[in-house]
């Protein structure tokens, strides 16, 4: 298995998509939280409060959709470029070729997350002091958002590798995605919230602890969001064994 993550490592490694979707992620970010702390100052809202720390850093999760374009790639463009059939000549057991490129979609999602979350705090607190504000970097409120900023990237970087795994189609899986979660879901949300807060994007915003609606605690939100992933992981792998490369 060590062998399968590094050659999934290395294929990212000599690629630019990576670098280009990090920069994306960061810029997102940095934009969102701008948005966010001058939006709350407008409103009077204090910053320093736990609201007013909410309202700002759980957009820091607002590029995390780059890592589920980057897990679907990790997966589906093997398909793409037609490099599926050696990897799986390479190693026959398939489901192994899976949960590498699981867990590498989910290890880079990681560190993403990370990267994302602190340009979020770096780039809050210097927005909190010329506001006049000083960000409570002791807050273990805004250290719980940038966790699960961070859990939510990694766990959108598994669901798209899963989801690529599964589909095969790199295009049909980002699209069906960004449609689902921008729109499909949000219509679902505002419909139903009994059954939307339990769907894989209003569970990232549990994560996240956005004050905007009634959503799943963080723990719950964890569990639901790794749920799908997992549970498409597992089809993907007992659908990759009943069909050819």
């Amino acid at each position: 298995m060590i062998d399968l993550f590094a050659a999934e490592i290395l294929k990212l490694r000599t690629t630019r998509t990576m670098g280009w979707l990090l920069l994306a992620m960061v810029a997102i970010t940095g934009l969102a939280v701008t948005g966010a702390v001058v939006l709350a100052s407008n409103a009077n809202l204090d910053l320093e409060s736990d609201h007013g720390i909410r309202t700002v850093l759980h957009v820091s999760a607002s590029g995390a959709l780059f890592v589920l374009v980057l897990g679907a790639i990790i997966s589906a463009g093997e398909y793409r470029h037609r490099t599926a059939t050696d990897s799986f000549l390479t190693t026959p057991r398939r489901w192994r070729v899976v949960a590498a490129k699981l867990g590498t979609a989910t290890g880079v999602g990681v560190v993403f997350g990370i990267l994302a979350a602190g340009s979020a705090v770096a780039l809050a607190a210097h927005l909190y002091s010329i506001k006049g504000y000083t960000f409570p970097l002791s807050s273990s409120e805004a250290w719980q958002i940038l966790g699960g900023a961070a859990l939510y990237a990694a766990l959108l970087g598994a669901l798209g590798a899963a989801t690529g795994s599964l589909v095969r189609n790199q295009v049909a899986v980002i699209v069906g995605w960004l449609v689902w979660l921008l729109l499909a879901e949000n219509i679902i949300v505002g419909l139903v919230p009994d059954i939307g807060r339990w769907l894989p994007g209003a569970a990232g915003r549990g994560l996240v602890m956005d004050p905007n609606g009634d959503f799943l605690a963080q723990p719950v939100a964890a569990v639901v969001l790794a749920s799908y992933a997992i549970a498409i992981a597992i089809l993907a792998i007992v659908v990759e064994r009943r069909r050819d490369a």
